[in-house]
């Protein structure tokens, strides 16, 4: 298996495709970079993609609490080194959709196009807010609940105060079963800290002035993150397309390369 070595850190990523431009790929909650293998099969002859095991997820060895960033801005960079390449493209699922926003203002002159599936980053959740879960409160809450089952009640009361949509509420009551499933959530809540919940001018203006190019995927289905959060900003961009397709919020992992073969042909990027 693939590994690069960060600091005292081990980062395992999968490789798919033999194209020249190169793509990192940024899974969700709880998943990992093996979510990316059927759509690297569009994707193969344009893009080398790298999709990587994030921070206590897959197979990566993280040694650390956290991450931030500049972490994950430090093992893409060197793995364009590796490659020998001076520029490539992100795409993500869900949570992946704030490692982005998060590397944006790291990364925008080295990025060419940004493709987002059902991504995270585009509404408000109560338990992704800084004021109302500041680190402090997030910090206290792992090591009070990583061995207990007190984050159950946590989230459930969120939910029961409709501050959570039930279908999150369910993605994360299943991840709180057993200890080491509520230690990733613990520690991965606590590294969103770092991580923009919410895209805004600053990004959008990026994208913008670096010209790179955007896409946009959701399920119609999709009831974790809507389509219909991110019409606004889309309609800032220049470079921009968006399209919905069959399924909900994990439609990534169902029929997509078919549906994306076909978005690819119409768009005519498969020859690009």
């Amino acid at each position: 298996m693939p590994f690069i070595n960060y600091q005292q850190h081990q980062i395992h990523y999968y490789q798919y495709g033999n194209g020249d431009a190169l793509m990192f790929a940024f899974h969700g909650f709880a998943d990992s970079g093996n979510m990316f293998e059927k759509v690297a099969r569009v994707m193969y002859k344009k893009y080398t993609v790298i999709a990587l095991d994030l921070p206590f997820h897959g197979e990566t060895l993280w040694q650390g609490d956290i991450y931030k960033p500049e972490d994950i801005q430090a093992i893409i960079s060197q793995l364009m080194k590796d490659m020998s390449v001076d520029s490539c493209s992100f795409m993500c699922h869900s949570m992946g959709g704030r490692i982005i926003w998060g590397l944006l203002p790291l990364m925008a002159e080295y990025i060419d196009q940004l493709y987002f599936f059902a991504p995270a980053g585009f509404q408000y959740a109560f338990t992704a807010s800084r004021f109302f879960c500041p680190l402090w409160f997030r910090k206290r809450a792992r090591n009070r609940y990583e061995e207990s089952e007190g984050m159950l009640r946590f989230f459930e009361v969120t939910h029961k105060l409709r501050l959570m949509n039930r279908a999150t509420y369910l993605v994360f009551k299943q991840q709180l079963d057993l200890p080491r499933r509520r230690a990733r959530l613990l520690q991965t809540w606590i590294s969103m800290y770092y991580f923009p919940m919410l895209a805004g001018k600053r990004h959008c203006t990026l994208i913008n002035q670096n010209h790179i190019a955007c896409f946009f995927f959701y399920g119609k289905k999709d009831r974790i993150t809507p389509a219909k959060y991110s019409y606004k900003f889309v309609k800032q961009l220049k470079k921009s397309e968006l399209a919905l397709f069959k399924g909900n919020h994990f439609f990534l992992r169902d029929k997509l390369p078919d549906q994306l073969k076909d978005w690819f042909s119409e768009n005519h990027l498969l020859s690009t």
